[in-house]
């Protein structure tokens, strides 16, 4: 099976609309706007589980490869990133960084980080001893997609879905159905001003398109947990293909990237393996799921009941 197929999936039409409207609309003003309703008061209280099980009435609609229940792909994201990465103990497996690249993306990295990069994910963050945190992120990186349904506001499929991008400068060649236009009516993406962004002034510091992964991100960051910032990292930035999966093997916006954003790359390249190549048609029940992830979640949400 192939994956990421944007010329002639079953879900073809769907897909493409959804990425026509999310170019033509996501403007630096209307992120604005959904950063202002979504990361400030007042919040919904309620506890994660009840967040998880909505995730069965949500199917993303730019996704090319499968139209099940999301909740069907975080399982699945989750124990795929538990057998890849994962040692009995936790620790993380001694996987070579280069193999996480394909040849022509290896070829085209900076010199700088291919020497860096020479080595395994256990040594080049050797600072991490618990990696039980990865396969959890991996239960709970598409839980933003809540921002879809009726009581969370009633998002358009657009503006919660899909790869992201920076607005305030031209979207990146390498961003999918980009040769359709779509988004030269977009100022914020078009290329007609100057970039609003200094070189390498690193990701954290630009504006995104509105999304699931920043909403996630940001409720992690408000609510009291024990994750890492690099499991919060991977969150924000896990749809941003053109920067770490890029159609064309080269990095996009890499000119903003700054060396932190080049550190945590071999982060987001693991992550995207398990959530892209995990995707199958077997369905797990409820409770298999629930056994399996309900010891990781009181390990690292100290609340049960959170602020969305």
């Amino acid at each position: 099976m192939s994956f990421r197929n944007y010329s002639d999936s079953e879900f073809q039409e769907k897909v493409s609309n959804t990425y026509k409207n999310m170019v033509e609309n996501q403007s630096i003003d209307y992120v604005q706007k959904m950063k202002d309703r979504y990361t400030s008061a007042p919040y919904i209280k309620c506890s994660i589980w009840n967040m998880i099980n909505k995730l069965e009435n949500i199917v993303d609609e730019s996704d090319p490869d499968n139209d099940l229940p999301q909740i069907v792909h975080a399982y699945q994201t989750a124990e795929s990133l538990k057998t890849r990465y994962l040692n009995k103990d936790n620790s993380i497996k001694s996987i070579p960084i280069k193999d996480l690249f394909n040849e022509i993306e290896w070829i085209n990295l900076p010199t700088l980080f291919k020497s860096e990069f020479n080595t395994t994910l256990s040594s080049y963050y050797s600072n991490i001893t618990d990696w039980s945190w990865l396969p959890l992120i991996g239960f709970i990186h598409d839980l933003g997609k809540i921002m879809m349904l009726e009581e969370f506001g009633y998002l358009p499929q657009w503006s919660v879905v899909g790869d992201t991008f920076p607005v305030g400068i031209k979207l990146s060649d390498n961003y999918p159905f980009y040769k359709n236009m779509n988004w030269k009516n977009n100022k914020s993406i078009n290329g007609k001003g100057k970039s609003i962004y200094n070189y390498n002034c690193g990701f954290d510091n630009i504006d995104f398109s509105w999304g699931h992964d920043e909403y996630m991100a940001s409720f992690l960051e408000r609510n009291n947990t024990n994750l890492p910032d690099e499991a919060i990292y991977i969150i924000r930035y896990h749809s941003f293909y053109s920067w770490h999966t890029p159609r064309n093997n080269v990095c996009g916006y890499s000119d903003l990237a700054s060396n932190y954003d080049w550190k945590m790359l071999p982060l987001l390249k693991a992550f995207q393996k398990a959530d892209l190549y995990s995707k199958s048609r077997i369905i797990p029940s409820t409770e298999e799921i629930k056994n399996s992830y309900d010891v990781l979640i009181k390990k690292y949400f100290i609340s049960t009941e959170l602020y969305w």
